[in-house]
């Protein structure tokens, strides 16, 4: 999983974060949000789907 995060125009209030994510070689399309609970919950999603999937090969980027 991936996390670009920033701050549109500067502004506190206008977080903007870009989440990539795979588990093995399946990786999903691109997420993008805009609040600390929303990528709270992309990430606890991505790391249930992992934990249940363990027979995975880690995939390193060569």
């Amino acid at each position: 999983m991936v996390l670009r995060a920033w701050l549109e125009g500067g502004q506190p209030d206008c977080l903007r974060v870009r989440i990539l994510s795979s588990i093995g070689p399946d990786q999903a399309p691109p997420l993008a949000v805009s609040t600390p609970e929303a990528v709270h919950e992309a990430v606890q999603s991505w790391l249930e789907q992992l934990l249940i999937r363990p027979d995975d090969v880690p995939v390193t980027p060569g």
